[in-house]
């Protein structure tokens, strides 16, 4: 049995290793070498138009950057391999996940609305009625605010926005979540995703450190829900287009509020009157879809408590289970300083 369990943690560790050093580090190398010539290139250029193409770049950069390491990946695997792989190339099962086709873009387009209404209004809501003191500091992306043209501000919004929900979940719910359940796992590549990008949503903006300890908690918290449950979606659906929308527009709504209160509009009475409509379209969300959001409920709760049951499959101990959810925590970290190369 002591053998047993050696083996399980050795292979814990080696399969999530493996993941880390061989894709996801020489991925983050890229991305961080172009992002180096983008800020060179880019350098004291301080127009809008330029920040929104900085963004257009970085999102077609990590995009390229994934594609391009998981193809070098397959042919080296294929390469030394003596059998012949039947499944598909991981690079091309990417590139599915952004497939909309006439057959599901109605049931992608319903997810991302349940996803937008259901999870990220809500907690949205909680937080800026209950600490809309903070709301500026999630707008750090707004380089532009000084610009009074809406219009223009709009547009540049827009476009910005939708580059950042890209790269967000090209690499934590694409990259992380969806390429690691392929190495380990599925559960443990969510968890590792999901506390990845907590940890991002915390450490990368400074500005939460200004505020009370007790706001970085709760901040905490809610990524981490937003995480698990996207995670989750792209896992058992294989669709990251209805996590993108979702974010794009819940982070849209955000810089339009926080854009007018910098302007001296007030913040408190916009976040009930907007926030408080958008409920009331959630609960006839939840009322219509209540079937399809029980079912996938209930599938989201077993396969947390399958994670955190020992698996017999592999003849687990005890030790092996905390072993694991405390190797995934921590890789989930190691995931997190690596990606500081790409936030430069």
């Amino acid at each position: 049995m002591g053998r047993i369990i050696s083996y399980n943690r050795r292979n814990i560790a080696s399969k999530r290793f493996k993941f880390l050093f061989y894709e996801v580090v020489p991925i983050f190398l890229l991305i961080f070498l172009f992002s180096i010539l983008e800020w060179i290139a880019l350098a004291n250029k301080t127009s809008p138009l330029f920040k929104m193409l900085f963004y257009l770049i970085r999102a077609l950069v990590i995009f390229l950057a994934v594609i391009f390491v998981l193809f070098i990946s397959n042919r080296i695997k294929a390469k030394n391999s003596q059998r012949v792989e039947k499944e598909l190339a991981p690079h091309l099962g990417y590139l599915r996940l952004y497939k909309m086709t006439k057959k599901n873009y109605k049931y992608q387009l319903l997810y991302s609305s349940l996803l937008f209404f259901l999870i990220l209004i809500p907690l949205e809501f909680v937080f800026s009625i209950g600490l809309p003191e903070t709301m500026p500091f999630r707008a750090f992306s707004l380089a532009f605010v000084n610009d009074d043209n809406f219009m223009l501000f709009i547009f540049i919004t827009i476009i910005i926005r939708i580059c950042i929900s890209f790269s967000e979940e090209t690499v934590f719910r694409g990259l992380i979540a969806k390429r690691g359940s392929e190495h380990f796992n599925k559960v443990s590549a969510v968890m590792i995703s999901t506390f990845c990008f907590a940890f991002v949503e915390i450490f990368i903006n400074p500005l939460f450190f200004i505020v009370s300890p007790y706001f970085i908690v709760l901040w905490f918290i809610k990524s981490f829900i937003i995480g698990l449950v996207f995670s989750l979606t792209i896992i058992r659906r294989k669709w990251i287009l209805p996590l993108i929308i979702a974010k794009t527009f819940d982070s849209i709504l955000s810089s339009v509020i926080v854009w007018d209160f910098l302007r001296g509009g007030n913040l408190v009475l916009p976040l009930i009157i907007i926030y408080g409509f958008l409920l009331v379209i959630s609960l006839i969300f939840l009322i219509l879809q209540f079937s399809r959001v029980k079912e996938s409920l209930q599938i989201g709760i077993n396969m947390i408590k399958s994670y955190l049951r020992i698996d017999n499959k592999l003849e687990e101990s005890s030790g092996d289970r905390i072993f694991r959810i405390l190797f995934d925590i921590f890789l989930a970290f190691l995931f997190f300083l690596f990606g500081m190369l790409i936030t430069v």
